[in-house]
């Protein structure tokens, strides 16, 4: 495993993965934002209609998966500057627990699609993150 962690490539390719994945997310997001898919797949599956806070909480959610896709593909080496500063590993990390708090709240939710699909895309997301967050890749 140690070996896979310091393999620049194997670290890059996971990031793409990453990338890819939290891509989809943000498609998702804007066709829930502008109400192309129903607002009750997401958000625990508890509202059942777009109010104004929930399409803002919508694009918000695309700016920090954005934000999310700068900072893990920064950690992997893929933009920015090597090695990465120390607030890239640090943020590398919240991601990565963000994103295994989000899998417990998908599992835990009342929307099937939520707890059948996005749960294991997110556990996904959470073990390519911890690959990323892990690498020894300077």
């Amino acid at each position: 495993m140690v070996a896979l962690l310091s393999n620049g490539s194997f670290v890059r390719i996971t990031a793409n993965v990453v990338t890819l994945l939290f891509a989809l997310f943000i498609i998702l997001q804007i066709l829930i934002g502008v109400g192309i898919l129903p607002v009750s797949i997401v958000w625990g599956g508890r509202q059942t209609e777009l109010t104004p806070v929930l399409q803002i909480a919508s694009f918000v959610a695309v700016a920090v998966l954005a934000l999310f896709i700068y900072i893990i593909r920064y950690r992997a080496g893929l933009v920015g500057t090597l090695p990465p500063p120390i607030w890239v590993r640090v943020t590398a990390w919240g991601v990565t627990g963000y994103m295994a708090l989000n899998t417990l709240g998908n599992l835990a939710s009342v929307s099937n699609v939520e707890k059948l699909l996005f749960s294991p895309i997110t556990l996904a997301l959470t073990v390519a993150c911890l690959i990323v967050s892990l690498s020894n890749v300077n």
